[in-house]
């Protein structure tokens, strides 16, 4: 087993060397490339582009007159001053740029692995030859795509990224800047424009991309969970626009959301635990676009991935003279979608990106209450425990009433039998005799199951609650147990779960019934259990809890009403 683990990380670290090899050889070209390509079209040097840019201070959020200078002299080159410049380090994101395009094509969240059992780093935006996050576009009479075109990129002395493009008469700066331990940074973007001529048009970039693996990925015998993608805005209303993963085939391309010319206040491009947010500082109308696009991405000449893309575009009318340019102004936040960490982002409403669906009136409510139990006992799991004791005391009257109504009917089966052996041959008559007799009685057929019927939104708010919140995201229990958002591995928790519900079945008294309806109250638990196979651990162990109360509740009560 050692030799087999030592020739494996062996392996694996010459293959991650190739890699690497391979990476910067490639970007060593395309820095090449970009440099002879820009040579004949614009001047000297990318540091004399940057004294140019800070002499002429821009005022923010509106136009500035540039003086004759900005369209006399000759434009600067765009080049990458240095390799290092392509990339941001912090103590929570690594990020790294094109040197064509200025896009982010890698941004690994540092210390988060995509599963307990691969320790491959998670990343957040989906980049490829299709997509590319924070490429620019222009449209106007024709959409000019930015996302290939030569950039010019350096490092400003605070660690910021600067980078330069020029085309169509216009020069676009975006200054990134994150914060050193947080999720978070800024984005400054500014339009000139250089040329003679008045321009109207709309600069447009993109947030990112999220896709849906048809062919790959995660399933349900996988330990990474299902993604549900989604691209989502939130208008200053409060209103939450999300358009998330189809369950049937649709058209190849579809507009999700589109308007010219809004306010909002974050667009984000997100999967289940993780997000891509834009959240605009500079009061003026911004428009917005978000689209799904399938493609078939081919890998090679023998294969081909069937990919649909979730794109989620900011699109900033421009209408600037000569020598003027205007300024736009945003927080980023690429990160995980995690309450506690959003909660330092209230003034943005950051906390309603986590879609807890119809039921979050309840959700909500139960993750805070969970997280204050973990908060204590350190172990999500036993927090699940502990809040499952909770409600079961909470439903405890309700299931008390539910209980008594079924002793009344327990006590009337004689006699229901004895009507309907006497009227077997009219059941009309049976089923009016019997009603009088129940209602003789106090007993109400019902009474057994509207008083759990409270209980049912409360099942499914916790299972949206456990499929949503981060922090049980390869959160371990114990034993074997190593991801509660994950199903059990061996299977074990639904058999345990399946064996508990027939126990607690068979110790409740039942109505008189046919046996087919015997028949199948006696395989519902069997066929629940099945069903929930692979549902998350969290929820398997909330049920096994509930059912474990339930019939510890059921044998006091039986023995109370037995001494009455």
């Amino acid at each position: 087993m050692k030799k087999e683990t030592i020739g494996f990380m062996l392996g694996l670290f010459v293959l991650f060397g190739g890699y690497v090899a391979v990476q910067n050889y490639y970007i060593q070209q395309q820095m090449n490339a970009t440099t002879t390509a820009d040579q004949g079209v614009v001047g000297s040097s990318t540091q004399n582009l940057a004294n140019n840019d800070a002499a002429s201070g821009i005022p923010k959020q509106k136009p500035l007159e540039l003086g004759a200078s900005a369209t006399e002299q000759p434009p600067q080159p765009l080049t990458v001053a240095n390799l290092d410049d392509l990339f941001i380090k912090s103590d929570r994101i690594d990020l790294a740029f094109t040197p064509t395009g200025g896009c982010i094509s890698d941004n690994l969240m540092l210390g988060e692995k995509i599963a307990y059992n691969d320790s491959t780093p998670v990343s957040v935006i989906e980049n490829h030859n299709i997509c590319k996050a924070y490429g620019f576009r222009l449209r106007a009479k024709n959409v000019i795509d930015l996302r290939n075109q030569p950039a010019g990129i350096m490092k400003t002395t605070d660690g910021a990224i600067k980078i330069v493009q020029r085309s169509n008469g216009l020069e676009i700066t975006r200054i990134f800047k994150f914060s050193p331990d947080r999720y978070d940074g800024d984005l400054q973007i500014i339009v000139k424009n250089i040329s003679q001529q008045f321009q109207n048009t709309s600069v447009d970039f993109e947030i990112g991309a999220t896709s849906d693996n048809r062919n790959h990925g995660s399933g349900m015998f996988s330990a990474v969970p299902p993604q549900y993608h989604s691209v989502a805005v939130r208008l200053p209303d409060g209103t939450v626009n999300r358009k998330t993963t189809p369950f049937e085939e649709k058209a190849s391309y579809e507009l999700l959301l589109s308007e010219s010319s809004s306010f909002f206040s974050w667009m984000t491009a997100d999967s289940l635990y993780w997000m891509n947010t834009v959240i605009p500082l500079t009061q003026t109308p911004i428009g917005f676009e978000a689209l799904r696009t399938d493609y078939n991405l081919r890998k090679d000449l023998h294969s081909a991935i069937d990919q649909t893309m979730y794109e989620a575009w900011v699109k900033q009318p421009v209408n600037l003279s000569p020598g003027q340019a205007t300024e736009f102004n945003y927080k980023i936040y690429i990160g995980p979608k995690n309450e506690t960490i959003l909660k330092n982002y209230d003034q943005y409403h950051l906390s309603e990106t986590i879609d807890y669906g119809f039921l979050k009136i309840i959700a909500r409510p139960m993750y805070h209450l969970m997280s204050f139990i973990h908060s204590i006992v350190a172990n999500w799991g036993t927090a699940i425990i502990i809040l499952t004791i909770m409600l079961n005391i909470l439903f405890l009257p309700l299931n008390i009433k539910a209980f008594a109504s079924g002793q009344k009917m327990q006590k009337l089966q004689p006699e229901m039998k004895a009507i309907q052996e006497k009227y077997k041959d009219d059941k009309q008559m049976a089923s009016r005799e019997m009603m009088a007799l129940m209602a003789k009685g106090g007993a109400n057929p019902l009474g057994g199951c509207l008083p759990l019927l409270p209980q049912i939104p409360v099942f499914f708010a916790l299972d949206s609650c456990f499929r949503h919140t981060f922090e049980l995201r390869q959160a371990p229990f114990y034993f074997w147990i190593k991801d509660l958002t994950q199903h059990d591995p061996y299977f074990l928790l639904p058999v345990l779960m399946a064996a508990l519900m027939i126990a607690s079945q068979k110790m409740m008294p039942m109505p008189s019934m046919d046996p087919t309806q015997a028949k199948m109250m006696k395989i519902i638990p069997i066929v629940f259990s099945v069903l929930m196979i692979f549902y998350p651990s969290g929820l398997a162990l909330y049920i096994i809890t509930n059912t474990l109360l339930s019939i510890i509740r059921q044998v006091f009560l039986t023995r109370y009403y037995k001494k009455a």
